[in-house]
């Protein structure tokens, strides 16, 4: 099984890796804070430092500066003496109070204030060499409450900048934690998601697999690799399942009918199908003959169709037995042959042709009106129930073909018997099923009527006299009119072939078929009247079934036209005139104006098998 490349972003090894990559990620940031919070702390540190510092230094300028000026010297040995005492400690601190409050730079306005004080206090002090000591403790004194409100201010504003920073960054570090859980939680979940779970479903329908459970079942939609495994091994439970049905369908179909409805019924919720058809290499061997059609479409195709082999594209696949896959965007310009052509024309735009592998040359033809409607997978599912396929076929074939063929010998042996029939079988049963396609398309019984239907009319109608074997020789091929009791032994045949094919029926539904009702519906019917005064019952109008309402119009109509021993044939117009004069007595009314609607049909096999 071919399995599709998976997306490189829907790859589990993407999926993990990005994973993993989050959660580096997550635990990098977390480092970086870590060293971030660590220099911050060391910087608080610091400043904090820096603030009691400054708080000392303010003190110790006040302190010093009001003893001074309490003190002041009187004479120039004690001034001189304090130049190197207050003076020295006067320089000291303002120097110290400048780089200090240089460091603190989150802090422009109290720097700027604190600037203005020294300038004012170098003003004051004058020359270095003869500094002005009392003048600069009298201003220190006298400025006191602004130096104290300034230290406070750069306490204070030190003191809310450090628990602003420390509440920052305790929010900054339940963030990282929030992100550091969702992004731990989102892994854990990608994992379960991902892989554990897939994995466990992936065990579960392996279990289920060997356990016989081929349903179909959907529980992993991941599009990774996970999911593409599990659609592998749902692709294998499916066409299990395929094969599965397929087989109990084969022990269930009865006819070719049934199995084209059981394989149709049982595709279609596989593949996109509109149509199930069976072609066949045809007897001639110049052309494809499109045998049966089952679909609940509205489809133009048409049963027994023929189609020349000329440039067909199906003959070497038949030839070779190989599936063939084709859609509506291949070339239809005419360079196909008349099957591809007709198949185009009848809506139909892709198309799976499957051949069975033995010498019958039939085709299933899986059609859908759908552009490109199928792929590589749809073929290979046909391949995997090939010889389910085959089989369903091969088997209710050989059924029908061995029943049909016993009662068609029985009905040329009746025929055989007659010797004014000529070719009427042939011609009578080609005209019913003109008639009958002719009345799917356009009457109150088109309904009633379907492919089947006009098949059965097809196969069935050569038996509507079936019952003339129980004709004693002396009544059937006698020369003269029959006697009364002769005529009634005669019109007994009806019934008689009736029985026939109703015993055949009890025969074949003893072993689960069926085939003969449409048979039995002519065989007992076909000399019943409209108006009630036919034979052997004496039907009347919708009494009579409608197979033999059809079958009565095509047996007359071949009788008046053709020669026999006691007659000439009748002109078509003569027999057209009847119809009209018997419609509503003898014949349906419907019936008639089908028969006028398919004449051309019609007057085509008559001159082409007429016996005049």
């Amino acid at each position: 099984m071919k399995i599709a490349p998976t997306s490189i972003y829907h790859s589990l090894r993407f999926q993990i890796t990005l994973v993993i990559v989050l959660l580096i990620g997550v635990l990098l940031i977390n480092t970086l804070f870590s060293f971030y919070s660590e220099n911050q702390r060391r910087h608080d540190y610091d400043t904090l430092q820096s603030s009691g510092t400054t708080q000392q230094l303010f003190s110790s300028l006040i302190t010093r500066s009001s003893q001074y000026a309490e003190a002041a010297p009187r004479d120039w040995e004690t001034y001189f003496r304090d130049l190197g005492m207050y003076g020295q400690d006067l320089n000291n601190i303002i120097l110290k109070l400048d780089n200090t409050l240089l460091t603190l730079t989150d802090l422009p306005d109290l720097q700027q204030q604190w600037k203005i004080y020294s300038q004012e206090i170098h003003t004051v002090r004058g020359d270095l060499a003869e500094p002005k000591l009392e003048a600069v403790a009298h201003w220190v004194v006298a400025h006191q409450e602004e130096i104290n409100a300034l230290s406070d201010q750069i306490d204070k504003r030190i003191k809310t900048m450090l628990d602003q920073q420390l509440k920052t960054q305790s929010q900054i570090n339940i963030a990282l934690l929030a992100l550091s859980l969702l992004v731990g939680l989102s892994a854990l979940f990608a994992l379960n998601q991902f892989f554990s779970r897939p994995l466990q479903s992936i065990l579960s329908r392996l279990q289920h697999l060997a356990q016989g459970k081929t349903a179909a079942d959907d529980a992993i939609t991941s599009r990774n690799e996970m999911g593409t495994i599990y659609s592998a091994i749902n692709d294998l439970a499916f066409n299990l399942d395929t094969t599965f049905n397929l087989t109990r369908s084969v022990n269930q179909a009865t006819s070719v009918d049934s199995a084209l409805c059981f394989v149709y019924r049982e595709y279609q919720q596989r593949l996109p199908i509109d149509a199930l058809c069976l072609i066949r290499d045809s007897n001639d061997s110049q052309s494809l003959l499109l045998e049966r059609v089952h679909s609940d479409q509205q489809l133009t195709l048409q049963e027994n169709s023929r189609y020349s082999k000329l440039h067909c594209e199906l003959c070497s696949m038949i030839t070779l037995s190989e599936p063939l896959l084709w859609q509506e965007d291949q070339d239809w310009d005419g360079k196909h042959s008349e099957l591809a052509t007709y198949l185009h024309n009848a809506g139909i735009n892709s198309a799976l042709f499957f051949p069975f592998n033995n010498q019958s040359g039939s085709v299933l033809l899986f059609a859908s009106i759908k552009p490109s409607a199928f792929d590589e997978k749809h073929l290979q599912l046909l391949k995997n129930a090939g010889g389910q396929l085959q089989h369903a076929f091969e088997k209710t074939e050989l059924v029908e073909s061995l029943v049909i063929s016993a009662i068609s010998g029985l009905s040329k042996l009746a025929e055989s018997r007659d010797p004014e029939t000529g070719d009427h079988l042939a011609r009578m049963s080609q005209y019913s099923m003109i008639l009958a396609e002719e009345l799917s398309h356009n009457s109150p019984y088109q309904d009633l009527i379907d492919n089947r239907y006009i098949r059965d009319i097809l196969r069935f109608s050569p038996m509507h006299d079936i019952g003339k074997v129980g004709v004693a020789d002396s009544i059937l091929l006698k020369p003269g009119r029959l006697t009364g009791e002769e005529r009634r032994d005669m019109e007994f045949h009806p019934a008689i072939g009736g029985e026939v094919l109703k015993r055949c029926e009890e025969q074949l539904n003893a072993s689960g078929h069926s085939m003969f009702t449409t048979g039995i519906e002519i065989a007992e019917g076909h000399h019943e009247k409209w108006d009630g005064s036919g034979y052997p019952h004496g039907w009347k109008e919708k009494e009579i079934p409608l197979s033999a309402r059809i079958v009565a119009v095509a047996d007359v109509f071949d009788a008046l036209t053709s020669k026999r021993p006691y007659k000439e044939a009748w002109p078509v117009e003569k027999a057209l005139k009847l119809f009209d004069e018997e419609s509503g007595k003898y014949f349906d009314p419907e019936i008639i104006k089908a028969f006028h609607r398919a004449l051309p049909k019609i007057l085509e096999v008559y001159e082409r098998l007429k016996h005049v």
